[in-house]
């Protein structure tokens, strides 16, 4: 049975990787899902007008790539800044992403919302550190 006290987001426009991103939570959490997102857009407005009913203050992981068409992870991160610090606080953000440019690090560790940078493909040993990181407990 999914754990009950946190949830996912993952926010990709890669198919492929939504599904990777789906096995290593589940797995990782003995059921958890996430709530996936191939657009960006269309997850800010998730995050804004569903998340609070939804999420119930439960703490929220969100996974972002970086570099998706539409808006990358970057400009998503600029929209996240301007919701209400009741969403915020209750959301923690880690890059998911192939990309190893030395500027991207950078960004991520100056980002008050960032929590870490973690390369592609996500997988359970991943989430299972994210987890730990933030003293939330999976059930594996």
């Amino acid at each position: 049975m999914p754990n009950s006290t946190f949830h996912f987001v993952v926010v990709d426009d890669d198919n492929v990787n939504n599904m990777v991103c789906n096995a290593a939570i589940k797995t990782a959490t003995n059921g958890e899902l996430p709530v996936c997102f191939k657009n960006p857009v269309e997850s800010l407005h998730y995050m804004e007008h569903e998340f609070l009913n939804k999420a119930q203050n439960k703490p929220t992981i969100l996974f972002l790539d970086l570099n998706m068409p539409e808006m990358n992870g970057w400009e998503w991160l600029s929209k996240f800044e301007q919701f209400p610090q009741t969403i915020k606080q209750n959301v923690i953000i880690y890059i998911l992403s192939s990309s190893v440019n030395p500027t991207d690090f950078k960004r991520a560790n100056e980002n008050t919302y960032v929590n870490g940078y973690i390369f592609k493909p996500l997988n359970k040993e991943k989430v299972i550190g994210v987890l730990e990181t933030h003293h939330i407990t999976s059930k594996n």
